[in-house]
């Protein structure tokens, strides 16, 4: 793009200072960055712009760099968007990327979409053009670069210079602000950041080119250091009195309760519920399952895990544990077509089902039919369910619990799934990889995978402990996984061992960071390969080949040239993207003992390389089972609405 000159003086009334000095006044740039340190975000995403450029500059502020700032630059938006979104899954603190006006922000648009449809925490930061040029009344009339000009009479009347700001507030965000006043910014941006935190979706700021060497006061500097999710949603009085209302109202069930059972979702580990749940399956040993977009949240190696549910589309011995049920307590429930199997679910007749979400804690008695109208409905909104799962924890009494579970079902495992493989065959199949895949794994480590078909062969595997499981299950956007497992390597390195709660990993263990990526999506995506060399991020990569897009193919035109892809050489990409001193390993894998080998080479830590990439050739038209049954599931479905 034609280079921009900004005619932007460095202000001269202050000292780039230690803001224990007391020192009434910052930059808002300096500002900006210290309250991105300040919610726990060390790393940010992104792509310069000539609207950015200014404001990046701070970056390289000696104070902020000591707390660990850095800038990770990225190859393009949307893949800095995916990587701010990687980030926030590992750490559960905010991810944050930063645009240039148009050009910058549409491209990322995808990745904040797909974050605010997963409730993940990112900061889109995105430099704007001069407060004092769009408050001109000339200049309104000019089509400024990056803005797209009006429809009509565009040569007599310039553009909406907020136009990308109207597209996206309140639409793919919890929280966007406009900065137009800098007397209001501080406000502003520490209003973003906490509706991140109480929301858990993306939020916005735009910041116009001028007003980063502008000054602004640190009084919330001093009157809160701090911004962290705890604080964001702390109850209020009349909330803790309908905490502790609530809580007795669910005990109650708990202890006249026969077959009890705990889903854990997704809203879990956005509020931070990981351990906690987990230690009221330990203490309460409540028969549990596991969401599709919960997976792993849950330890899958507790006693008493009866696997993923997911309704028809889950298999039939899990779904018979789930009918003897005759309570249901879904914690951080997420309702959407695939993590509810199609709206699939079914319950024991007569079943209580309580549904705890961040905005609201629902009892009912679903019915079994088609329709949505539930019995006996009690409602309380306003109330975050982690408070309730906290209160929970507490002061249950496990000496009232009185289970009936039937002694012959002992917890899930992934046996009894009951993969068919020939021993004798020289190809990798879906159904292998499924036999073979928990063995390559260690507790603690943590798995990135893609949207596609192995994404399906993995739902039903039961994890090792503490396991942390990363995919786009609902959004489920081809290309994501890649450049948010850049994000999570940068997480990793940021917050070491921050997904483990206990001491059953040893202190000694690293966790391997391991990405399920498939070639079709890699193409997409792929130029993140050279981040990860260029940031030293230690990855494992299975780079599933089935010759182009085998989700798709299982859905319509198996054959059809639209879901091909070009071939490519995949071992030699890491040395073209950027590997000059030998840092990587490639090899292409086509039989099933060469798998296992690599495998068992691998989870023994045997490895001289940061990245490894595998190329692993597959069958193209080789479905996993949950993916056939999906596909068939969707289809009745669409048949019903059709007919009605």
């Amino acid at each position: 793009m034609t280079p921009v000159t900004y005619n932007i003086e460095q202000p001269t009334n202050f000292n780039f200072i230690n803001l224990k000095t007391g020192q009434k006044e910052i930059p808002f740039g300096e500002y900006l960055f210290q309250r991105i340190l300040d919610a726990g975000t060390k790393s940010i995403f992104g792509v310069p712009g000539d609207f950015n450029l200014p404001l990046l500059e701070y970056l390289y502020e000696p104070q902020l760099i000591e707390q660990g700032l850095r800038w990770i630059g990225n190859c393009n938006e949307l893949n800095a968007a995916y990587a701010a979104d990687g980030y926030s899954r590992y750490s559960n603190k905010i991810g944050c990327l930063i645009t240039t006006y148009g050009v910058g922000e549409l491209s990322a648009m995808n990745g904040i979409a797909g974050g605010f449809a997963e409730n993940s925490k990112i900061l889109h930061i995105v430099g704007v053009a001069r407060s004092v040029d769009s408050r001109c009344k000339n200049f309104k009339k000019r089509n400024l670069h990056h803005l797209v000009p009006n429809l009509i009479d565009s040569n007599f009347n310039g553009p909406n210079h907020k136009i990308y700001y109207e597209m996206i507030k309140d639409k793919i965000c919890c929280s966007a602000e406009y900065l137009e006043d800098i007397d209001q910014v501080c406000n502003q941006v520490d209003k973003v950041i906490q509706d991140i935190f109480k929301y858990s979706k993306p939020g916005y700021i735009f910041v116009p080119v001028d007003f980063v060497n502008m000054t602004v006061p640190i009084d919330n500097l001093l009157i809160n250091p701090k911004i962290n999710l705890i604080d964001c949603i702390k109850p209020s009085f009349d909330d803790e009195i309908k905490i502790i209302e609530i809580t007795k109202l669910i005990q109650d069930q708990l202890y006249k309760s026969k077959n009890p059972a705990i889903i854990g979702d997704v809203l879990i580990d956005r509020y931070g519920g990981q351990e906690l749940i987990n230690r009221l399956i330990n203490e309460t040993h409540i028969w549990n399952f596991s969401s599709v977009n919960g997976k792993s949240i849950i330890n899958e190696s507790n006693s008493t895990y009866m696997g993923l549910y997911n309704g028809d589309e889950g298999p039939t011995l899990v779904k018979e544990r789930f009918l003897q049920c005759d309570l249901i307590l879904n914690f951080g429930v997420d309702k959407n077509e695939i993590n509810q199997g199609h709206y699939t679910f079914k319950y024991k007749q007569d079943c209580q089902l309580i549904e705890l979400h961040p905005n609201y804690i629902r009892f009912s008695k679903p019915n079994d039919d088609d329709n949505d109208e539930e019995e006996d409905e009690q409602i309380f909104k306003g109330i975050n369910f982690i408070h309730i799962l906290k209160s929970l924890v507490e002061s249950i009494d496990v000496g009232q619990l009185k289970y009936q579970y039937p002694v012959s079902i002992k917890p899930f495992k992934t046996e009894e799934l009951n993969f068919e493989h020939d021993p004798n065959s020289q190809i990798i199949t879906q159904t292998y990889i499924q036999n073979k895949f928990t063995d390559y794994l260690n507790p603690g480590d943590v798995v990135v995978c893609e949207t596609g078909s192995v994404q399906f062969a993995m739902r039903d595997l039961v994890l090792p402990n503490q396991l942390k499981y990363i995919s786009q299950g609902f959004f489920l956007s081809i290309g994501m996984a890649l450049p948010a497992a850049l994000g999570v390597g940068i997480a990793m390195q940021d917050y070491p061992r921050n997904h483990l709660s206990n001491n059953d990993i040893p202190n000694d263990y690293v966790p391997r960071l391991i990405l399920l990526e498939g070639d079709g999506a890699a193409q997409m995506t792929i130029q993140e390969l050279s981040s990860m060399i260029r940031f030293n991020i230690p990855i494992e990569i299975m780079l599933w080949n089935n010759n182009g897009y085998t989700i798709e193919r299982a859905i319509l035109g198996p054959t059809r040239s639209y879901n091909d892809v070009m071939k490519w050489d995949w071992t030699k990409l890491l040395q073209v993207f950027g590997d000059f001193d030998d840092r990587t390993d490639s090899c292409t894998i086509n039989t099933p003992k060469e798998l296992a080998y690599k495998m068992e080479q691998l989870k023994k830590g045997n490895k001289t390389k940061i990245i490894e990439l595998m190329e692993i050739k597959l069958e193209t038209l080789d479905y996993p089972k949950q993916l056939k049954h999906m596909v068939e599931s969707a289809k009745v479905k669409n048949i019903k609405s059709t007919a009605i």
